[in-house]
């Protein structure tokens, strides 16, 4: 009797196993395989209807077109070659240094301390987007925008070979002595 139970048990449990099959999805699936080579694109259907799978393969004449410009802002920390200063960052500190216009009350209040600003360095080595983050104080906002805007085009940033816009942060020291 345990004979016959053991191996209706066993009968029972392969006949359910095989009769759960994981529902198939019907629909069809399409793979996103675009290639440009002479002109042509080519596009793969996958349709998946029961245990087979059907691949189409559609082709048809297609200009290629330029990339339109990219207008993407990188960050400087992630891009291949980053911008610069004209002549590096001792030039642009000196710049920044010879041009920083200490006022009266940065002076009698021996003011020290850090500026930061951001901006971002265009295509063509121009500064546009320009912010102070963080402040002293004292005018020290006003003075940092009006040189940040006065200065020289930069060398711009690049990505793949091609200029990129590109974000810049710049801490800027300043010490104020009577």
């Amino acid at each position: 009797m345990t004979k016959i139970t053991v191996l209706a048990l066993l009968f029972t449990i392969g006949i359910s196993y095989s009769q759960t099959k994981k529902k198939e999805n019907k629909s069809k699936k399409v793979v996103p395989t675009e290639t440009i080579q002479e002109e042509k694109i080519t596009i793969t259907e996958i349709n998946s209807n029961s245990d087979t799978e059907t691949i189409t393969t559609l082709s048809e004449d297609a200009p290629i077109f330029e990339q339109e410009d990219d207008n993407t802002i990188y960050n400087s920390a992630g891009i291949e070659v980053q911008p610069e200063f004209p002549g590096g960052n001792k030039i642009l500190f000196t710049f920044i240094s010879k041009n920083f216009k200490y006022t009266d009350e940065m002076k009698e209040n021996e003011l020290k301390g850090r500026v930061v600003a951001s901006f971002v360095v265009e295509k063509d080595g121009s500064l546009s987007d320009i912010k102070v983050i963080r402040s002293i104080g004292y005018g020290t906002e006003d003075e940092v925008l009006r040189i940040l805007k006065s200065m020289p085009k930069w060398i711009p940033g690049e990505q793949n070979g091609k200029k990129v816009r590109c974000s810049y942060v710049i801490p800027i020291m300043i010490y104020a002595t009577k």
